[in-house]
């Protein structure tokens, strides 16, 4: 079964957001080869898989970066310089709703890629723009 867009998207965010909450606040090199470890098994390299997923790694990293959530200087397939914005250092802290006192979702969303809960770090994703979009509606904070 092929996996739709949206749930390829979760998946390498997922992956970005990991890689950069990690390396927090320290700027790093990202490229889409990053993100692929399919595309590498018992020592061979899989052109054919790079070729197809490439394009769409570059274009999540840059989606989360015009979004504001990471900030860096675009190179050849991925970003130099590359760390979580205020924005997305904020969202990444946030405490899952379903966790008052729990881990935050950089650290589950971390602790799932380590795991390969694929699944759970598409829900974590989803969950982590929602609170970034919230944090950017002009209405948020405004009671009636």
């Amino acid at each position: 079964m092929t996996k739709s867009n949206i749930d390829r998207f979760d998946e390498y965010a997922g992956l970005i957001f990991a890689h950069l909450y990690a390396a927090f606040p320290m700027r790093v090199q990202i490229g889409d080869y990053q993100f692929m470890p399919e595309a590498q098994k018992d020592g061979e390299f899989d052109f054919e898989m790079y070729s197809r997923e490439s394009k769409f790694v570059e274009a999540t990293i840059l989606w989360l970066r015009d979004a504001g959530y990471i900030s860096g200087q675009v190179i050849s397939l991925g970003l130099l310089d590359a760390v979580l914005t205020s924005k997305g250092l904020e969202v990444l802290k946030a405490t899952p709703s379903s966790l008052v006192n729990g881990p935050s979702l950089g650290d589950r969303i971390t602790d799932a890629v380590k795991e390969g809960g694929k699944e759970t770090m598409r829900s974590l994703v989803s969950e982590a723009l929602g609170i970034g979009a919230r944090l950017m509606s002009p209405l948020v904070g405004l009671s009636p």
